[in-house]
């Protein structure tokens, strides 16, 4: 067979072999809405992540990077904490707390900033309490926010 293969070159290329590749494209391209999907399965309580990507024909490394850059995004993310809004405040009145109930309190809706400023925050830290009036600067509440931190 050899001798075939040799005899067959030696006759002015008598003969060429070409392979054609057909089927699925090896590279898929996700679009941003089936990433989000794919990941939020993921991270539901319960899943397997490789019977996640498999489901979805999403490689396991894949799906393991993309959840990787949601984590990095979400803990660039600013932190919220719980407050408190008291009835026995000092200084608080009735229209304060009006203002304050319109504010949307689920964490995955993105509220619209509120039509006007109202209020005084009261932030609690390492035991200290800042009240924060309306109006203050941004940067000087960080950095006092940041030294109260240690």
């Amino acid at each position: 067979m050899a001798n075939a293969m040799l005899d067959a070159r030696q006759e002015d290329d008598a003969y060429r072999r070409v392979e054609l590749i057909t089927g699925e494209r090896r590279r898929r391209r996700w679009t941003g809405e089936e990433k989000a999907r794919i990941v939020a399965e993921s991270f539901e309580e319960g899943a397997n992540i490789s019977e996640v990507a498999r489901r979805n024909g999403v490689s396991r490394g894949l799906l393991t990077v993309w959840r990787r850059q949601v984590a990095a995004a979400v803990g660039k993310a600013p932190n919220f904490v719980p407050i408190q809004i008291g009835a026995g405040s000092d200084r608080g009145t009735a229209g304060e707390h009006e203002c304050i109930s319109g504010l949307q309190t689920s964490p995955l809706e993105i509220a619209a900033p509120p039509a006007k400023v109202c209020g005084v925050v009261e932030i609690e830290v390492n035991g200290a309490r800042i009240r924060v009036e309306p109006g203050v600067e941004l940067a000087t509440l960080s950095t006092v926010l940041a030294a109260l931190r240690g």
